[in-house]
């Protein structure tokens, strides 16, 4: 049986980097998000909805092939429809 130093495995998770952090009044993001979407020349600060930033990550990875991108692609069109669809 392999032992594990919970306390170091504990102190080494990033519990910042996926927590929602508030863009604007409209939007929440992670910072992770963020980072992703910055880097690829989208400004979260710019835009009140998800539908708009879904629409500007999917023709910047179109031109990118960005993996990043293309998982946060999924985590927002995901938390779209959720949010935003009538059930």
């Amino acid at each position: 049986m392999e032992k594990y130093d919970i306390e170091k495995l504990t102190s080494e998770l990033d519990f910042t980097s996926n927590a929602l952090k508030k863009v604007n009044d409209k939007l929440y993001l992670t910072n992770y998000q963020i980072d992703v979407l910055k880097r690829n020349d989208i400004n979260p600060l710019n835009y009140t909805s998800l539908k708009d930033i879904i629409y500007l990550a999917e023709e910047a990875y179109e031109d990118t092939l960005d993996e990043e991108l293309e998982i946060i692609l999924g985590e927002l069109s995901e938390r779209n429809y959720y949010e935003n669809t009538n059930k």
